[in-house]
């Protein structure tokens, strides 16, 4: 997995957005039958705030083995639940891919440390390890309140 900030002129490109993670299948590891796994996409700092979350699913996930392996829903959320930002959708080739998801509720400022995680859900009788393509981007848009007042303090933010 990998999570990097955007540049600059990507975050103009794109509404805001802060920040991109890529998870592919190399990434899912849980070998327990019908078992979820999460993969934590970034550490949340007390007074940090989520306005937004989005995903594309570049290349649907799937065990090119096994065509019964045809359920992998896929949500975006934090400590308080799997799903804050976006609930499960589908992600396998085998399923009806749901491609493209934008979400409409934010989250925050967070009281103490939290996290921006993806859970992938598993089906009866089979485990996520087992799935060996597929690509999903997240992208989500990040404000360091504490960061932003200790840049305005210092001069270094413009206003108009």
């Amino acid at each position: 997995m990998i999570c990097r900030p955007l540049t600059t002129s990507e975050q103009s490109g794109n509404d805001g957005m802060t920040h991109q993670a890529i998870i592919n299948a190399d990434d899912l590891t849980q070998a327990t039958t019908n078992t979820a796994q999460t993969i934590k996409l970034c550490d949340l700092a007390a007074g940090d705030v989520i306005l937004k979350v989005a995903l594309r699913v570049k290349v649907p996930f799937e065990n090119t083995a096994d065509a019964a392996f045809n359920t992998t829903t896929v949500s975006v959320g934090d400590n308080a639940a799997v799903t804050t930002f976006l609930a499960a959708a589908e992600a396998n080739k085998n399923g009806t891919v749901v491609p493209n998801r934008i979400g409409t509720v934010s989250g925050g400022p967070y009281a103490a440390a939290d996290k921006v995680a993806v859970t992938f859900n598993a089906m009866a009788a089979k485990a996520l390890n087992s799935i060996n393509k597929g690509e999903l981007h997240v992208f989500f848009r990040l404000y360091r309140i504490p960061v932003l007042e200790q840049a305005a303090a210092t001069g270094n933010i413009v206003t108009k």
